[in-house]
């Protein structure tokens, strides 16, 4: 064998990343942290801070992982909130409302059902108001 024709050593070779949106789900749902953050946004919106103290997860992959999943279309920005010390403050909820994977023609087929933020918003602001109105 010659050099040319010689695999790269394990040090020079990169990961093969996946492509599809599909491959980056699957690998989300492969995932623990991915998982975690995804069943605890599905109950309730959440503060990074809060994931992080729940998780117990460093501040650098809960945000990285955040990151990911937004991309992803799997996780949004419920609200923004504003700290009595002026900080900004974003609350996630994720976007999932349920996950089928199928095989199909020899390939797995993910098929990501999502929901509504906008109509949990306006029922959220809606039940608050009526909260206000009862006597």
């Amino acid at each position: 064998m010659t050099m040319a024709e010689s695999a790269p050593a394990p040090s020079d070779a990169s990961p093969v990343l996946p492509r599809s949106r599909e491959e980056r789900i699957l690998l989300a749902l492969g995932d623990p942290i991915d998982r975690a953050l995804l069943l605890a946004l599905n109950e309730r919106a959440r503060t990074a801070p809060d994931l992080m103290a729940e998780l117990r997860l460093p501040h650098s992959s809960v945000y990285r992982k955040l990151h990911e999943l937004q991309e992803l279309g799997l996780v949004g920005i419920q609200r923004l909130a504003i700290t009595p010390q002026g900080k900004r403050v974003e609350y996630y909820r994720s976007l999932v409302s349920g996950f089928r994977v199928e095989l199909e023609g020899g390939r797995l087929k993910v098929n990501v059902s999502l929901r509504d933020l906008t109509a949990e918003r306006a029922k959220t602001l809606w039940d608050s108001m009526r909260e206000e109105v009862r006597p």
